[in-house]
């Protein structure tokens, strides 16, 4: 008889034991921390605090986002407060007019030594994507490189230029294809070995404004330009700003098979007083 109950005893001991083993697992799952949506914000002259930009999501919690990768570098970052516009202010989204714009002000913890725009995430995200140093270049597209594009495309290449290169020796292209009556096509290419994921700028051909406003119906490789360039189990990720005569626009991309898909996007005022 004693035998059964001590039988009993540790059967109802061991599962005490199993239950507290599954709610430290529940509680463990409840505290990891999701990724949240990035956010985009240009910096001050001090390159010292940032103001985030309007989004298409609402910035609920800005103090969420306690860190800012700005080009190749990461800092962690500080929400200080949801600032007023003041009466000097002119409406551009620049460090020149920084102490005048309204938004949510941040503080930079690290020392910024290059770049004008952050994009800000939480501690999930840089945990799972990781800065891939790149060197910006200027050279021809290889004949390799244009006939893969080419034969994608199903048309005639009308420049191509080498932009980019990463450590592994991949490397990011733009390219302009000549023009099919109105239709204007512009591609971002990241090419390693066979892989080749793009990014397309699909426009209606005006001599005017094509891609962007007052650009004279010419795709200008210096306007897009890459910022960052991030690594993450999903492969090759990018941040990167097109600059146009009014204002310009930020955007993360995500490889999606073989093509980018913006992630986050905004846009910023600038047209020059």
């Amino acid at each position: 008889m004693k035998s059964l109950f001590l039988a009993m005893f540790l059967m109802l001991c061991s599962g005490c034991n199993n239950n507290q083993q599954q709610s430290k697992t529940v509680i463990k799952k409840e505290k990891k921390e999701k990724i949240i949506s990035p956010y985009f914000g240009f910096l001050n002259q001090q390159k010292d605090s940032l103001i985030a930009l309007p989004m298409d999501q609402v910035m609920e919690s800005p103090e969420n986002y306690n860190y800012v990768i700005v080009e190749n570098q990461i800092s962690p970052l500080e929400f200080v407060q949801n600032k007023l516009d003041s009466k000097g202010n002119n409406g551009r989204q620049t460090a020149q007019n920084f102490a005048n714009s309204e938004g949510s002000l941040f503080k930079i913890k690290d020392n910024i030594t290059s770049g004008d725009f952050g994009m800000l995430v939480n501690q999930a995200f840089i945990d799972q994507y990781k800065i891939e140093p790149f060197t910006k270049i200027q050279r021809e597209t290889s004949p390799e490189i244009k006939e893969k594009l080419e034969k994608r495309y199903k048309r005639r290449i009308s420049k191509s230029t080498a932009v980019a290169s990463l450590e592994d020796h991949s490397e990011f292209n733009l390219t302009v294809f000549e023009n099919q009556q109105d239709s204007a096509l512009a591609v971002f290419s990241y090419v390693k070995n066979d892989q080749l994921i793009d990014l397309d700028f699909p426009a209606v051909y005006d001599d005017i404004s094509t891609w962007r406003v007052d650009d004279g119906g010419q795709f200008d490789i210096e306007a897009f330009q890459l910022l960052s360039v991030l690594r993450s189990a999903e492969g090759i990720n990018l941040i990167s700003i097109f600059l146009g005569a009014e204002g310009y626009e930020l955007n993360f991309y995500q490889p999606k098979n073989d093509k980018f898909s913006s992630a986050a996007q905004a846009y910023g005022y600038s047209s020059p007083l």
